[in-house]
């Protein structure tokens, strides 16, 4: 899996060196910087980053919107995700740190000082997260089985939707793909659980549309072909931006759902289907994006 720093900090310049210094020794990463609010809060809620590196003081933001609610948010939506706090003013958040350190996701505290030590520092930091990761694979795996149980085993209907699109989202981040938005609406209120924008650099993928469209369907019941033929026409709609989309259930889908795929498989449009099965074959497989390939080709065989 490649590996993607978020950088967040409210002073653009500062943010903008680190990112150059560490793209020096970090060049296969995704480096993004982020220093404004309303670009934050989407790049936390919609990009993919397994390590963050949260400023804490936000004096250009608004009252509230600091380095601790950055890191509460990341806590909450990314559960992969290890976070390097920085700062030139760790004395004024002892209280604070020691709170937000129990969360266990704090892999380190560094202290913007000299330049040059504060990047070695930082550097040092992510060679290790890094190490961890590569020396444990199956780490992520586990907290993807965690996840997709959760879902499944949640009763409210709500919060059942709502746990099984963050677990797909997930599972799709660790495929390889970084930006995924969430419950998209277009101007006619269609809504779309999931939009993963298709900027893997892999060739397989690249004869696809720029975006994919996911639905996410949590439901003891078998999904049917009008879902299908619903989920297809959203596709459809989207003026060749997406004309391959992803129907994915906790269950399976009715019989007459495979007739349809089968019987509406002529044209550009493409939609994979995905059960618990094929779940659990993304979740313990190591090499994600290629058993996710391997998927496709069944299905662009079978329909």
């Amino acid at each position: 899996m490649k590996h993607s720093i978020l950088i967040i900090d409210d002073e653009a310049i500062g943010a903008a060196n680190l990112k150059k210094s560490l793209e020096k020794s970090f060049n296969s990463y995704t480096i993004l910087v982020s220093t404004e609010e309303v670009d934050i809060i989407s790049k936390v809620s919609d990009f993919y980053f397994n390590i963050a590196i949260v400023d804490l003081r936000m004096d250009n933001f608004s009252s509230g919107f600091d380095g601790f609610k950055i890191i509460n948010d990341i806590i909450k939506l990314n559960p992969f995700a290890k976070v390097i706090i920085i700062s030139a003013y760790l004395d004024e958040y002892k209280l604070e740190l020691n709170k937000i350190l129990s969360s266990g996701k704090i892999e380190a505290i560094i202290e913007k000082n000299d330049y040059s030590k504060f990047v070695s520092d930082i550097s040092s930091v992510v060679s290790k997260i890094t190490a961890e990761f590569e020396a444990n694979p199956n780490t992520n795996s586990l907290a993807l089985e965690s996840l997709y149980a959760e879902a499944k085993n949640e009763t409210d209907n709500y919060q059942k939707g709502t746990k099984f699109e963050y677990f797909v989202s997930m599972l799709f981040s660790q495929i390889g793909f970084l930006h995924i938005q969430k419950r998209v609406r277009d101007r006619s209120l269609n809504e779309v659980d999931l939009i993963v924008r298709n900027e893997i650099n892999d060739h397989f993928f690249q004869k696809f549309s720029p975006y994919f469209l996911i639905e996410c369907k949590n439901t003891s019941d078998n999904v049917g072909k009008n879902e299908f033929k619903l989920f297809k026409d959203k596709v459809k709609e989207t003026n060749g931006l997406s004309n391959f989309g992803i129907l994915i259930t906790s269950s399976s889908f009715t019989w007459n759902t495979y007739i349809e795929a089968i019987r509406t498989s002529e044209g550009n449009t493409k939609i994979i289907l995905l059960t618990n099965i094929e779940i659990e074959r993304l979740i313990r497989k190591e090499d994600k994006l290629y058993e996710f390939k391997k998927i496709i080709d069944e299905q662009v065989k079978d329909n």
